[in-house]
């Protein structure tokens, strides 16, 4: 019989527990387009292949993580994981411990500063807390750094600090959630982003944005297109189209109001305005 390998790293028990136990305690009409991609129920939980899917992996590499096996999980893996199954902070903090040895990386929107000296004004803060629809506030960067309860409802990766584009060009969960990913949501984006790029070319922050964004091939793919359009951004009069977490393949069509505040020129307040009453709500 051939001798035991004793120098494989034994697997972590614990992430096992937590990941099966939060991946059948996870409603699935809580992610937006889960519906539509996975099919309509009315009952929690996920299979392992469907978490495999909504985080655009192989199943074989998300069973190998909810196995516990010592393996390179990178930190988008292991935040896509912690979105779709709804961890708790307990639970994130020794998934993030046990597969990289240091403690989890955190990002409170709150906290965060603008330009790294001032944090949004009064005023600037109650517009957006006190929007009906859902309203956020971003640096040139795309950092989150406010949004207003009908944002996180609408859009639950808000919570967890994500940067705007970031989450838009790259996770698989913008691409299930925004209907025509590319064309109507991801191409405009590039567009600004390119822009933004030559705006403020010696921003460290924001290159490392780029990295990231080129990192991707769907995204790396459209940032190098020739049919990238010049214009920046879509006007408002343009709608499009998404799903929302409990309303199953329902399609809401929204309206992204952008606006500027003069005490903070490279900054924006962007609103999604519904088509219709039915919309985007806090409700």
């Amino acid at each position: 019989m051939p001798a035991n390998d004793s120098s494989q790293p034994a697997p972590y028990p614990t992430i096992t527990r937590i990941l099966r136990q939060a991946r059948r305690r996870v409603d699935p009409r809580d992610i937006p387009g889960a519906a539509a991609a996975l099919g309509a129920r009315n009952r929690t939980g996920l299979t392992q292949n469907e978490v495999a899917q909504l985080l655009g992996v192989s199943a074989k590499w998300y069973r190998n993580l909810e196995l516990g096996k010592p393996l390179s999980y990178s930190k988008a893996l292991l935040e896509g994981v912690r979105r779709i199954l709804a961890l708790t902070e307990g639970e994130w903090e020794t998934v993030w411990q046990l597969t990289h040895g240091r403690p989890a990386p955190n990002a409170d929107p709150e906290s965060v500063t603008v330009d790294g000296r001032q944090v949004p004004p009064p005023p600037v803060r109650r517009f957006v807390e006190t929007q009906r629809w859902p309203a956020y506030l971003c640096d040139h960067r795309w950092d989150l750094l406010l949004y207003n309860r009908a944002a996180s409802s609408n859009f639950p990766w808000m919570l967890y600090g994500t940067n705007v584009v970031v989450w838009t060009l790259t996770y698989p969960e913008a691409r299930t959630q925004l209907i025509r990913w590319e064309d109507d949501w991801a191409t405009p984006m590039i567009a600004q982003l390119r822009l933004h790029a030559e705006l403020w070319s010696n921003d460290v922050g924001l290159q490392s944005i780029i990295r990231t964004v080129q990192a991707d091939p769907v995204a790396r793919r459209l940032w190098n297109s020739p049919a990238v359009p010049a214009v920046s951004h879509r006007g408002v009069t343009e709608t499009r189209k998404l799903y929302l977490p409990r309303q199953g393949t329902k399609e809401f069509e929204v309206s992204l109001l952008t606006m500027k505040v003069d005490d903070m020129p490279s900054h924006r307040i962007v609103i999604a305005i519904p088509s219709h009453e039915a919309g985007p709500s806090g409700s």
